[in-house]
């Protein structure tokens, strides 16, 4: 088994766990089966930042920017729409005020 396998595991886990919080937007970000309190998205940012150290030491950082920095800009966004929500028909329109992405697009996974 190569010596970085713990860092793939950890790379396919929490790459798995990033999409299953952005995978039902523009409804919204979720937490397991139900939308993310404030302090989820918090919790998911600390998360994020984890796993872009690790795709940067598995040299897979080009290939996961556009993923990562997505996932950033709806952890960032979601507590702030979470505050206000009574102002937005939804949290699509919220994001299209805001000129942010309704999708991100999970990244393939690197053959190791």
């Amino acid at each position: 088994m190569p010596s970085n396998a713990p860092e793939w595991e950890r790379y396919e886990r929490d790459r798995n766990w990033l999409w299953g919080a952005v995978h039902e937007l523009p409804a919204g970000v979720l937490w397991g089966a139900t939308g993310a309190t404030a302090a989820e998205c918090a919790e998911m940012m600390a998360g994020l930042e984890e796993f872009a150290s690790v795709c940067e030491r598995l040299g897979l950082s080009e290939d996961h920017t556009a993923f990562i920095e997505g996932c950033r800009w709806h952890f960032e966004h979601y507590p702030h729409y979470l505050g206000r929500r009574r102002h937005f028909v939804d949290y699509a329109t919220y994001v299209q005020d805001r000129k942010g992405s309704l999708t991100v697009q999970l990244p393939t996974a690197p053959r190791r």
